[in-house]
């Protein structure tokens, strides 16, 4: 069993996520997803404690849920990839579509070695259009 972080570890998590955040909010609507994906997929490793990509899922969608708001999914998607790739985590950003698509809303979700990650509803009856990583 994993112990979990403690106070000052969850804090410095908590800011890490919201730098990734501010640092992604913003460009992400000016750039083409292809591109600006490139930009955040290969960063320098930094030398934080290692946490399990689960562990750093639930940390990203409670950290980013604040009151009634949330993130769209690509934004907390692309958080979340920074983040494992940061720690050198082999993540990859999906994009898809649901199987029988009535209408254009994608959703952007996260794996690791095909393992769906999130951010909820992950791949949960999607198929994937795009992969970047």
């Amino acid at each position: 069993m994993s112990r979990g972080l403690g106070p000052i570890a969850k804090v410095r998590l908590a800011l890490r996520v919201w730098a990734r955040f501010l640092s992604i909010r913003g460009p992400v609507t000016r750039r083409p997803i292809p591109e600006f994906v490139a930009t955040l997929g290969d960063p320098p490793r930094r030398a934080a404690e290692r946490i399990a990509p689960t562990r750093l899922r639930r940390a990203v969608e409670r950290t980013l849920r604040l009151g009634p708001w949330r993130p769209r999914c690509l934004v907390g998607a692309l958080v979340l990839y920074r983040l494992l790739r940061e720690q050198g985590d082999p993540a990859e950003l999906v994009i898809g579509l649901p199987i029988e698509a009535v209408d254009h809303e994608a959703h952007a979700w996260v794996e690791i070695d095909g393992i769906d990650l999130g951010p909820a509803p992950g791949r949960n009856g999607h198929e994937a259009l795009a992969r970047f990583g």
